[in-house]
C-alpha cells in the first residue's frame, strides 16, 4: 500500500476497512525457504533456510506449514476464519484458507502456505503478517438471504455516471480525495445508504503469561 501513487490505497475505505478485520501473526526473524519443485515428495522437497524454528515441512503438495505458538479461545458459537492477510501479496507463495472451531483444536494455531515458485528462494521478512485470524458466527449467517437483481439502466444513469466520473477526475486531477464511498454520498452530496460500520474493533484477554 505504501508504493501506490501517493499511498492512495490507505483512502481506499473498502481495502482499509479489510485490513483492520480480524488478528494476524508475525515473527521477529526472517523466514527463508525453497522448494524443489517435487509436489509428491514429503521430505526434503522443501529447504529451510532460515526461521527453522517456526515452521515445519514434514508434509507433501508443495507446502510449508507455520506455528502461530498461540492457542486461541473463543465464545461460544464463534469459528476463526483463517486466511491469507487481506491485500498482503507475496509472490511465490499462497495462505490456504480455513476455518477452525476453537473449542475442537486444543493445540497452537497451525497455517499452512502453498508455495507456487519453484527453485527460488523466498524470504518472508521479519514482522510479516503470516496469517489473518477473523471470528465469525457461523450460525448467523446460515441461510441467509442475498437477493439478485439484472436492471435495465436509463439513459439518466448513463448520465449521471458520466458526471460522476467527470467530478472524481476533476478533484483527484487537483489532489483531492473524493471519499464519496468512505461517506457514503454521491457526487453531489446526496446520501447512497449507510456502511454497516466504518471502523472495527476487536479485543484480545492475553492469559500467556498466566501461571
Amino acid at each position: 500500500m505504501d508504493i501506490t501513487f501517493e499511498k492512495h490505497a490507505y483512502r481506499c475505505f473498502p481495502v482499509s476497512l479489510a485490513n483492520t478485520l480480524g488478528w494476524t501473526f508475525s515473527y521477529p526473524v526472517d523466514i527463508s525457504f525453497i522448494w524443489d519443485g517435487n509436489p509428491g515428495s514429503e521430505d526434503g522437497h522443501v529447504e529451510v533456510l532460515s526461521g527453522h524454528e517456526h515452521v515445519f515441512t514434514n508434509r507433501s503438495n508443495a507446502t510449508i506449514s507455520f506455528n502461530s505458538e498461540i492457542t486461541f479461545r473463543t465464545e461460544e458459537n464463534v469459528s476463526l476464519l483463517v486466511m491469507p492477510v487481506p491485500n498482503q501479496f507475496i509472490d511465490g507463495v499462497q495462505g490456504f484458507t480455513t476455518i477452525l472451531s476453537t473449542s475442537v483444536l486444543e493445540p497452537a494455531l497451525p497455517y499452512a502456505w502453498k508455495i507456487t515458485k519453484a527453485n527460488e528462494i523466498i524470504t518472508i521478512p521479519a514482522n510479516t503478517p503470516i496469517a489473518s485470524i477473523i471470528p465469525i458466527n457461523l450460525t448467523n449467517i446460515q441461510d441467509t438471504n442475498v437477493s439478485l437483481y439484472t436492471e435495465n439502466f436509463d439513459p439518466k444513469y448513463y448520465e449521471q455516471l458520466s458526471e460522476y466520473g467527470r467530478v472524481s477526475g476533476e478533484m483527484t486531477k487537483y489532489g483531492t480525495w473524493t471519499n464519496f464511498y468512505r461517506d457514503a454520498v454521491d457526487h453531489k452530496g446526496n446520501s447512497r445508504g449507510e456502511h454497516e460500520l466504518k471502523s472495527l474493533k476487536l479485543k484480545v484477554n492475553d492469559h500467556r503469561n498466566e501461571k
